[in-house]
């Protein structure tokens, strides 16, 4: 026989005991939004729907009678023997998407969608960047926070490298200061410091002429013959060559996700045999090798076609050399030294960066011929770049293996032990700066108990101002750089104009023996693109020097320690991708009746001849180029972006205790003073804090004393 709940149970059907039970949720939930409601009345927030009418001790009863609503609710189900339906729903899930609709919100505060309630000043378009920007900056931390897993990333990261015999020790009080005290703002410095600290490879750019023996040179430091001999390689993507283990290639693109694959598929990107004009779309290669050379942190990158650009001048070289610790400049032992590999050595010279001078193919020189070509080789570099190198003659061949050897050993090797400890040196710096600026925020939370003077007040507000604007900056160099590469794109027509105008203007000076018509073509054509590419360039340069300027300025304003080097900013810009120079033959021939036609009429044959010479592989590739162009600038203005906020939210914290503040119970007040005087007695030692850290000119100083 059924019990009593069983047999009542039997009138409710299945629908029913659903609807009971969906009414009891309903019930929870507008149960939910009283309590919202009281905990409205009571929060911080900036916008309160609510006036505060009940007082605490009402507020407990009313708590109390949800309480009893929510007990019976559970009893009835329980009665009825209706489960009671498990969260499904992770909280953190509710949050990101949340935060989505946040960040949806502050996107259409841009000016782009403002301009649709009316017109806008310049300023105020510059500004509504700035809040944008912060908005989502802010709140893209806050979903980067939750999906890294509440906070423990930056506590294993830090134990990771502690075991990896790395003394961070100051930096692991710093974090769980800041971790304990809701210091948000400073946990992109620590891992921006982190992020430093684990990446520990020195990286050595290879640069030569097509056909120097770059790739079979790499091959035979690595022991490998992973890397095509014998191809033109294409233009504009670096192959850059790490440890790993197990052998692979990561492949990146500029549209479509990166692909990890086997070794033996390199050539189909890395070449122009199989990747003619990179009409693949590659943007890098990555190729982890075990070789035991680049144990410990090593990587090589080979750099194909940057002499090609050298000839235009140091200055414009320097911004398609890539971020490395050392350029290895190689000359073909059968060929002489040029005006491309001197432009090449003073342009890494200029970017601090050491030079290494190989003769490659040594093996077809005999002892004396060998003496006599490096003994030129470093005489030229002397008086050409005013630089005293040492020249290292090597061989790929198994016979002569004992000169790539020498040079390895005694000259990569302790380079890169010189480069960890000018990481370390560094490193200590960002750390006791960190803690500086971490130790005023706890001195700041301290002298909340007195009110902020009116000049700390417009200080504060100063800097806030400032870093909007700043931030508002950003965005508009990013838009801007996005039209110059979308006009650069559409200019091709005016360069072949250009180019057609020069030609006529030269036939007509100096008949057809003196003008070579492919020739002037390519180059006008190369020099308006590279025209192009020095506008874009300069913006970017422009941002970098602004973002520093600003925020140096801000620290000052605000009593800060932690400040930007003078080159932070700048150095980030590296890496633009190589335009090369035209290569295909172009047969131009002058217009027979040119005088009849009359100069106009024939400058737009020529144009349509030579435009009808330029084939279809050749437009593909500059679509893919300008795509390339595209994608490094929204890179470096993202890396200049991150950066900066690695400082700015710590001065924008600093800026709003000022302004506003918030209480603290006595109780955390207490911790704060603990935490404090914890930070104070870990001040590194006064000779410790004036360390100033050597530039990679002092490793090329290191090179020219083994010379």
């Amino acid at each position: 026989m059924s019990s009593e709940p069983d047999g009542f149970r039997e009138h409710l059907n299945p629908n029913q005991a659903n609807r009971l039970r969906v009414t009891c949720q309903y019930i929870d939930k507008l149960l939910g939004e009283i309590e919202d409601v009281l905990n409205t009345t009571t929060s911080k927030a900036a916008f309160p729907r609510y006036s505060p009418d009940i007082a605490p001790a009402q507020r407990r009863t009313i708590e109390d009678y949800i309480a009893r609503v929510r007990a019976q609710l559970l009893r009835v189900l329980d009665g009825q023997h209706i489960a009671r339906e498990k969260p499904s729903i992770p909280a953190s899930r509710a949050i990101h998407v949340t935060l989505g609709a946040i960040d949806i919100a502050a996107e259409e505060l841009k000016p782009g969608y403002m301009r649709g309630y009316g017109d806008l000043p310049e300023r105020v378009a510059t500004e509504l960047n700035g809040i944008a920007a912060e908005l989502m900056s802010l709140i893209g931390r806050f979903d980067l926070y939750l999906s890294e897993g509440i906070g423990e990333d930056l506590r294993i990261r830090l134990a990771r490298l502690e075991q990896a015999g790395n003394d961070l020790q100051l930096l692991e009080k710093i974090e769980s200061t800041v971790r304990q005290r809701g210091l948000v703002e400073f946990r992109p410095a620590i891992a921006t410091i982190l992020d430093r600290a684990e990446d520990r490879s020195f990286e050595i750019a290879v640069f030569g002429r097509v056909s120097s023996g770059k790739s079979s040179l790499l091959n035979a430091i690595l022991g490998t013959d992973v890397l095509p001999v014998g191809v033109t390689p294409i233009t504009a993507v670096p192959t850059r060559i790490t440890h790993a283990e197990t052998p692979f290639l990561t492949v990146s693109f500029s549209e479509g996700p990166t692909k990890r694959l086997e070794i033996s598929h390199l050539r189909e990107f890395a070449t122009e045999q199989e990747n003619p004009g990179n009409r693949k779309h590659v943007t890098r290669l990555v190729v982890a090798l075990s070789s035991p050379r680049l144990r410990g942190g090593v990587a090589f990158v080979d750099t194909p076609g940057l002499g090609s650009l050298a000839t235009s001048g140091a200055a414009e070289t320097l911004a398609y050399l890539p971020k490395c610790d050392l350029g290895v400049v190689l000359i073909d032992a059968g060929s002489t030294l040029t005006a491309e590999d001197l432009q090449t050595i003073i342009a890494l010279q200029q970017a601090a960066i050491p030079v290494n001078v190989l003769l490659s193919k040594a093996d077809v020189l005999g002892p004396d011929d060998r003496s006599r070509i490096i003994h030129y080789v470093k005489e030229h570099i002397a008086s050409e770049c005013n630089l005293d190198l040492p020249v290292h003659p090597v061989s790929v061949l198994p016979s002569c293996k004992q000169m790539l050897d020498e040079w390895f050993e005694n000259q990569i090797v302790p380079l890169y032990a010189r480069s960890q400890e000018l990481r370390a040196a560094s490193q200590r710096r960002k750390i006791g700066a960190l803690r500086e600026s971490v130790v005023a925020a706890l001195e700041a939370r301290l002298r909340k108990r007195e009110p902020a003077s009116a000049e700390s007040k417009e200080k504060a507000r100063a800097a806030e101002d400032l870093l909007r604007k700043t931030t508002g900056q950003i965005e508009e160099t990013r838009s801007l750089c996005g039209r110059l590469v979308q006009e650069a794109s559409a200019g091709l027509p005016e360069a072949i104009d250009k180019a057609a105008k020069r030609l006529l203007d030269s036939w007509s000076k100096g008949g057809d023996t003196e003008v070579k018509p492919g020739q002037l073509v390519r180059d006008s054509i190369t020099d308006s693109v590279q025209s192009h590419i020095r506008k874009l360039q300069l913006q970017i340069s422009r941002l970098a020097a602004r973002l520093g300027d600003d925020l140096r300025q801000c620290a000052e304003t605000l009593g800060l320690p932690d400040v930007p080097g003078e080159g932070e900013f700048r150095s980030v810009i590296r890496g633009t991708p190589v335009f090369e120079t035209m290569t295909s033959p172009l047969v131009v021939s002058r217009p027979v009746i040119a005088g009849l036609l009359g100069h106009r009429m024939a400058e737009r044959r020529l144009a349509a001849q030579i435009s009808r010479q330029l084939d279809q592989p050749f437009y593909t590739a500059m679509e893919a180029y300008w795509e390339l162009l595209r994608a490094w600038a929204d890179s470096v203005i993202a890396q200049l972006r991150a950066k900066f906020e690695t400082y700015a939210e710590s001065y924008r914290a600093q800026a709003e205790q000022k302004l506003r503040g918030r209480e603290f119970a006595e109780e955390e007040l207490d911790g704060v003073e603990k935490d404090l005087a914890g930070l104070k007695a870990s001040a590194p030692p006064q000779n410790a804090r004036r360390e100033i850290e050597p530039t990679r000119r002092d490793a090329t100083a290191e090179i020219s004393k083994r010379a």
